[in-house]
């Protein structure tokens, strides 16, 4: 990889990261009251679905890591931090941009795998955070929306990114 390409990925990786958590911290971000806990809803995800998408694997999962570690610290959740890291990395790699479209196969059914991540690796985070097991249940539901309002604005935005063909401007070996 030469040097304009590290650049040009670095500098996506880092776009992706501030609109990951720009979004997550205030753009769609809607607190809710789930029994004893406090949380919200958001679709930052879907910044990390497209990160995936478009850039090599080691700038996505960077994206998705510091976008979603620094959305959980602008919204007063620093006990969430290490959790959301592995857990947006393990979403990032659910993705590919190792194909022509950015609608292919893998891209178009890994939201089904990622809403498993989301939804097991909150469940265990929030158990771990307040030490019960049984209260994360009640958490699940707004795992749900939260990643499939992301898959569906991630499918449109995709839809029509691909249709102006903007994969070849990520294509940097």
């Amino acid at each position: 990889m030469n040097k304009k390409s590290y650049i040009q990925n670095l500098v996506m990786a880092s776009l992706f990261a501030a609109l990951t958590s720009v979004c997550i911290a205030w753009i769609f971000h809607i607190p809710i009251k789930i029994g004893a806990n406090s949380a919200y809803l958001h679709f930052g995800d879907m910044f990390i679905f497209l990160a995936a998408s478009l850039l090599p694997t080691p700038y996505a999962i960077a994206a998705a890591g510091i976008g979603g570690g620094l959305g959980d610290l602008f919204c007063g959740g620093a006990e969430w931090i290490p959790f959301t890291i592995v857990i947006k990395i393990l979403v990032a790699l659910c993705f590919t941009a190792k194909k022509d479209k950015i609608l292919c196969t893998r891209n178009v059914i890994a939201p089904v795998f990622v809403l498993l991540i989301t939804v097991g690796g909150y469940y265990v985070a929030e158990a771990l955070i307040y030490g019960n097991w049984v209260s994360p249940v009640l958490s699940i539901w707004g795992n749900v929306v939260q990643i499939v309002g992301s898959a569906i604005l991630y499918y449109l935005i995709s839809f029509a990114l691909q249709k102006f063909n903007i994969k070849k401007f990520f294509l940097v070996k």
